[in-house]
């Protein structure tokens, strides 16, 4: 054996003894913290992705989250501290934060619940067990995808069957909702999909009942709920 093939079983070796005791973390506390990992596997399906190691193109095991604001990044952050045991690089960039982990245990954990992606994220079984997991998602993916004016709360996607499983989800607290469609000009871009909320009564129960970790667009609903 010569001493490079050495270092690399080393290597080996090493990272073998911290996904175990990362994969041992993650079984002692799965059911812990669900409300938590709702938020998570929310904030990655409005603003994130999941990079996996396929031994060609991709030699890495990582979990991507790209927020706006810096009241996501401590959202984000505390829920991943707390259920995976792991904190984030933060890389700051002109309009956006860029946050990663490493963590081939944290990466399987989360493929195991639901799909990840542009167009066909999922909403986890367990986000269906309790409210709060429900707004903990909910609340999340507002933060990434929704915007408010006005008149409403809009959130917009490509992915038109997992936005109708979102409008259940928000119909399930008593507010009120509607989707349009509608395709672009250029027939390569996909059908948008947009979900409203419309009624003023509906904005603001979504305000009281679910409401945003995003600090600016919690300002904006309030001022406009004011007017």
């Amino acid at each position: 054996m010569d001493i490079s093939e050495k270092n690399r079983n080393n290597i080996i070796s090493r990272w073998n003894k911290i996904h175990e005791v990362d994969k041992e973390y993650i079984r002692k506390n799965s059911n812990k913290f669900l409300h938590l990992k709702s938020r998570i596997c929310g904030f990655i399906a409005g603003d994130g992705n999941i990079l996996v190691d396929n031994g060609s193109t991709c030699r890495h095991n990582t979990v991507r989250f790209f927020p706006d604001n810096l009241s996501l990044v401590k959202s984000y952050g505390e829920a991943i501290l707390k259920v995976y045991n792991k904190i984030p690089k933060i890389v700051e960039k002109e309009n956006y934060f860029y946050m990663t982990l490493d963590s081939k245990p944290v990466v399987l954990d989360l493929l195991s619940y639901c799909e990840f992606g542009k167009m066909e994220w999922t909403i986890p079984d367990f986000v269906y067990e309790s409210e709060e997991n429900k707004i903990e998602w909910l609340k999340s993916f507002f933060d990434c995808e929704a915007y408010v004016n006005g008149k409403s709360i809009v959130v917009k996607s490509v992915n038109g069957k997992g936005l109708l499983k979102v409008k259940e989800l928000v119909e399930s607290f008593g507010i009120e909702t509607k989707i349009y469609s509608y395709n672009p000009k250029n027939k390569k871009w996909n059908i948008n999909y947009m979900l409203y909320i419309l009624r003023k009564e509906s904005r603001r129960k979504y305000r009281d009942l679910i409401g945003f970790n995003h600090s600016t667009k919690l300002k904006k609903l309030n001022i406009v709920l004011q007017s």
